[in-house]
């Protein structure tokens, strides 16, 4: 297929016009940008006849040939450009660089959190018991959010584990140890026996925590999503208000590509 005009076409000029090369790639059924010979962008319009296995199939082919391949969904693109730009400016290595080791640990509450995750990561905020962030220079750079410990009772009576539910830099920045340094001082302060994330499969192959120590113990299936037609805002089943069908005609059915499971194992 060819890339037809529109959102699609934007998305293309956009990426030049913050200096990517950008190539489209000819492709009998999907619409693809190669990005400096290292990305793949697989651009999803929202009335697609695609199914979950079919884009699995297609990132791994990617990933065969050393190619990250991401799944940009329509929606995703105009409700996140600039968040989209700064994780494919990421991927890509076209980051400026800070050093960790300079920063400072402090504690943020949930609107400290919410307002940087919002601007900077592609997921948005979520709910945290633990919200930490790192700064220099009076700026937040990167921040870290955590679930509350979990007793997993069917391992060991006082076995703890927790979850990573956020991890974000700000936009245009890799923080070189940053995401180290924030989960080091995470554990040492709650001493859990395992600490549990989740990697997005349309947007990651999950190599920072494979080099950060987390092992892949689990591949979820793909989900099914409801967009809300208006404010292009996702949810999932057992989050719809009501499934009352005149409830159900606000939004759009859509799908990921589920998710990579990581744990890192502390004891």
């Amino acid at each position: 297929m060819g890339i037809s005009f529109g959102w699609k076409n934007v998305v293309l000029t956009t990426l030049q016009d913050v200096g990517i090369d950008v190539r489209p790639v000819e492709h009998e059924k999907y619409d693809l940008l190669l990005c400096n010979d290292k990305v793949v962008l697989n651009l999803i319009a929202l009335d697609n006849n695609y199914s979950p296995v079919e884009l699995i199939e297609l990132q791994s082919a990617y990933q065969l040939k050393n190619i990250t391949l991401l799944q940009l969904w329509e929606d995703v693109w105009l409700a996140r450009q600039e968040q989209v730009l700064g994780r494919i400016k990421s991927v890509l290595g076209l980051n400026k660089r800070l050093h960790g080791r300079k920063g400072e640990i402090i504690v943020i509450n949930q609107n400290e959190a919410d307002d940087f995750l919002n601007r900077n990561h592609i997921h948005e905020s979520a709910r945290a018991k633990y919200k930490f962030a790192l700064q220099m220079d009076g700026q937040i750079v990167a921040v870290a959010c955590f679930s509350n410990i979990r007793l997993m009772k069917r391992i060991a009576p006082d076995y703890k584990s927790v979850e990573l539910i956020r991890f974000a830099a700000l936009i245009g920045y890799t923080v070189t140890g940053g995401f180290t340094k924030l989960l080091k001082h995470f554990i040492k302060m709650v001493t859990p026996n395992d600490v549990m994330s989740y990697a997005d499969r349309d947007w990651s192959l999950g190599n920072a925590y494979a080099q950060s120590g987390f092992k892949l113990v689990n591949v979820t299936p793909p989900a099914q999503i409801w967009l809300h037609k208006t404010d292009l805002q996702r949810c999932f089943s057992h989050r719809l208000p009501v499934a009352a069908p005149e409830v159900l005609s606000e939004y759009l059915p859509i799908f990921n590509t589920g998710n990579l499971k990581y744990i890192l194992y502390l004891a």
